[in-house]
């Protein structure tokens, strides 16, 4: 059974609303903002594929990241930081209308429930643990 969709009676535009799920492409090109320096730094020089880059606007509905002001570059937030350094979880659904949050929805997940880090030495992990605060 599938719901009606509803238009605008002035513009008749679809009044529909959009969820998005947090996943690991996302948590990915999150992750290479993060590895870049947090920004700002353009989307093509971000080492993710193209149906990363293709979502990565997505994480500023969860405000992880958000856009310069020159065109085409990304900031990571300081929420975006803390979902990293899993300091603050974050719901794994959110609702957008038009391109805007409108709700969040579904269970809380930390940034390592979906995103495993690959690290090159056994120096990395342990500057990755102790940042994170782990013994």
């Amino acid at each position: 059974m599938s719901k009606e969709v509803e238009y605008c009676p002035h513009c008749q535009a679809k009044m529909v609303e959009y969820r998005h799920t947090f996943n690991k492409g996302l948590a990915n090109g999150l992750y290479e903002l993060y590895a870049s320096g947090g920004g700002p730094i353009s989307l093509r020089d971000l080492k993710i594929s193209r149906t990363e880059w293709t979502n990565f606007q997505k994480l500023r509905y969860w405000e992880l990241a958000s856009r310069t002001r020159t065109e085409g570059e990304w900031v990571l937030t300081n929420l975006g930081r803390d979902f990293i350094f899993t300091k603050t979880a974050i719901q794994k659904w959110v609702w957008t209308y038009r391109g805007s949050t409108v709700r969040f929805d579904g269970d809380t997940v930390y940034f390592n429930d979906i995103h495993d880090p690959v690290f090159e030495t056994k120096q990395d992990y342990v500057a990755n643990s102790q940042a994170r605060g782990y013994r």
